[in-house]
């Protein structure tokens, strides 16, 4: 192997390394600005490219998330501005101001965290059963419905309307502690 196929497949095992670290605070952030799982995918796997072709310019030992993240609002920017062209969406003005929250630093995830926990403790017990049912352990939707003896759809419905109840709540909870 010579010198430089060996700094090429360093090369790539950091870069490798590196985005799988980031990968969840990344794709969040891109979900956040698109807001639909497909389009996110596909900005997703264009920012993830992106980074790779543009890897040799990173500075090792800087911050490879924030670096990231640029690249990544780069590319969601762009994809929002080619949708609004097919259709209405936001303005450049709306976009900058939605690029530049930080919803997945470490600090947000943990205020969100803790605000979805007091939340979720503000549920009933039947509502806090049927959560832990469906997102706690490895059953389908189907499978909690049949132990219920309900409909799938009523378990559905309860879903949403559970998290609608805990998103509310949150967006309560994070807006009063900003207000001290």
């Amino acid at each position: 192997m010579t010198e430089q196929e060996s700094l090429e497949e360093r090369l790539g095992e950091d870069y490798v390394m590196l985005l799988r670290q980031h990968q969840n605070q990344l794709f969040g952030y891109i979900y956040c600005m698109v807001r639909n799982l497909p389009d996110a995918e596909d900005v997703f796997q264009q920012t993830s490219i992106t980074l790779w072709d543009k890897f040799s310019e990173f500075t090792p030992g800087t911050n490879f998330g924030a670096w990231a993240k640029a690249v990544a609002r780069n590319k969601s920017l762009a994809f929002l501005r080619s949708q609004r062209r097919e259709r209405a969406k936001f303005s450049d003005e709306v976009l900058d101001q939605l690029a530049e929250r930080d919803l997945w630093s470490p600090e947000a995830l943990e205020e969100r965290l803790t605000a979805l926990a007091r939340c979720r403790q503000k549920l009933s017990r039947m509502d806090q059963v049927l959560l832990s049912k469906c997102y706690g352990v490895a059953s389908t939707i189907r499978e909690v419905a049949d132990q219920l003896g309900r409909p799938v759809d009523s378990v559905y419905s309860s879903l949403s309307r559970i998290r609608r109840a805990l998103y509310d709540c949150i967006q309560r909870s994070l807006a009063t502690e900003r207000q001290l």
